[in-house]
């Protein structure tokens, strides 16, 4: 018992320092990797790839020294999918740092994340520094997901749009199923499992389950969106969309039958 008590103090001192270092890395790793990047390439493109070529290095890091810490373990089937380029990944988003992992993952990755996150002094600098996407672009954001595809980058998408509400249906908005149909890109999709359920939108950092969680990544087959090309394309999208967020609920209950 008084082993156990012990695990657990020790546990959530390590997600505080973990989630602490992320935020200095957040802040310094852009400062001192800017210029460096600024000084070895002339070409946009290039400093692009060797920003995100820093950032998964980075991500993959943190993921590691949260796991010898003990705060989790991991999985992952598939992962080889994501090493190919011009990928649109879709995921399902249980927790606070399934991006976190996706990234450290996937080469050469875009993301098209929350515009607020622009501002968080944990994220603004890698944001700024890898080009990654606001969702606030409006109907830009399918011409710069359009033109992110082809350049060759794996762009990572949540299509609910946010965090998964535990013991709640999926809901996928459009946006994805449009970047699909209109790019002709197949779908990548990742299946994200998170056991005990921690860093949800019901919990806070501090609200630590009561073991080390398991987080668990499945890199399905490719989802092809020819299918739904000669219907119109709002019906298209709705279609897709339908179909995808059936398909990743069936593989999440299917886990838990």
């Amino acid at each position: 018992m008084i082993a156990q008590r012990i695990n657990y103090v020790w546990r959530i001192f390590a997600t505080a320092l973990s989630f602490s270092l992320f935020g200095l890395g957040g802040a310094l790793v852009p400062i001192f990797a800017t210029p460096v990047i600024l000084l070895r390439s002339n070409n946009s493109d290039d400093r692009q790839r060797m920003a995100r070529s820093l950032i998964q290095k980075t991500f993959y890091c943190f993921i590691v020294f949260m796991r010898s810490v003990g705060i989790l373990t991991w999985k992952t089937e598939g992962l080889e999918r994501l090493r190919r380029p011009k990928l649109l990944i879709l995921a399902n988003h249980p927790t606070l740092i399934d991006v976190v992992f996706l990234v450290a993952f996937t080469n050469n990755a875009d993301c098209v994340v929350k515009g607020h996150l622009r501002n968080n002094l944990a994220m603004r600098g890698f944001i700024k520094l890898t080009g990654f996407m606001a969702n606030d672009h409006g109907a830009a954001l399918l011409d710069n997901a359009e033109q992110s595809i082809g350049n060759g980058s794996a762009l990572i998408i949540f299509p609910e749009g946010t965090r998964t509400t535990p013991q709640q249906p999926l809901r996928f908005r459009r946006g994805a199923a449009n970047i699909a149909i209109r790019t002709g890109t197949p779908v990548t999709p990742v299946v994200i499992r998170c056991n005990p359920i921690t860093l949800s939108k019901q919990h806070n950092w501090y609200n630590i389950p009561s073991k080390p969680f398991h987080m668990q990544f499945e890199v399905g087959d490719d989802i092809r969106p020819e299918p739904y090309e000669s219907l119109p394309p709002s019906l298209a999208a709705r279609r897709m969309s339908s179909d995808l967020e059936q398909h990743f609920t069936q593989e999440l209950n299917h886990a838990s039958a």
